[in-house]
């Protein structure tokens, strides 16, 4: 069969064309972010002083910046999820929002007396933190690798760090409803280790899950 006769048969046949990107990637995500959530009541509990938290100024501040980080990864991940799409801004805003959040912690370190510093950056669950963020994480970031796989993503790790992000940002927004921690240090420190290390571990498992 000659080329142009086969390009008419597919013209005449077109395959069906599956759900948009946003809408593949939408419903992995809310799926996904409620088994995170789901988690977090049975495994961690629900902070009992959240009714008062939730309105402080350090809460409201924190549940801000992950939905920064999160609006920057999901644009990311609109765009990587298409063939030849770069990334755009999308790890530059992401920088920046972790950034500012560190520069937040800087001058509430600087403006605490020299033997409460320690403590605005090492709270009282660093311990647990970063690797709680990365265990609630993992029912995310697999969601949107399995919806990833269903696309066509020419960046994998780039895509798969994304990803890891908005793993992360999810994780981090459920955990707080167990967190008792108010530090902007804390936060900088121990939330951005474990977004950190969930996108990069979205980077590696992206760089062999998402390749064609």
């Amino acid at each position: 069969m000659k080329t142009q006769d086969l390009i008419g048969l597919l013209a005449q046949d077109p395959m069906p064309a599956g759900p948009p990107v946003h809408q593949q990637l939408a419903k992995s995500l809310i799926g996904a972010a409620m088994v995170c959530t789901a988690l977090v009541l049975v495994g961690f509990g629900i902070n009992p002083d959240m009714g008062a938290m939730a309105v402080s100024p350090a809460f409201l501040t924190k549940m801000l910046w992950l939905a920064a980080v999160a609006v920057f990864s999901g644009y990311g991940l609109l765009r990587l999820a298409r063939p030849g799409v770069s990334a755009g801004t999308t790890f530059w805003g992401l920088a920046l929002a972790l950034l500012a959040m560190m520069g937040l912690g800087l001058i509430q370190s600087m403006q605490a007396s020299s033997e409460h510093r320690l403590a605005l950056w090492m709270g009282s669950s660093w311990q647990v933190c970063s690797v709680s963020i990365l265990g609630l994480s993992l029912p995310v970031l697999g969601g949107l690798l399995w919806a990833l796989r269903q696309l066509a993503p020419t960046r994998p790790a780039l895509a798969g760090a994304a990803a890891g992000a908005m793993a992360g940002s999810v994780a981090a927004a459920c955990y707080s409803l167990h967190c008792t921690e108010t530090s902007f240090a804390f936060f900088s420190a121990w939330y951005g280790g474990g977004m950190l290390l969930v996108s990069a571990l979205g980077s590696l498992l992206g760089a062999r899950l998402l390749r064609w």
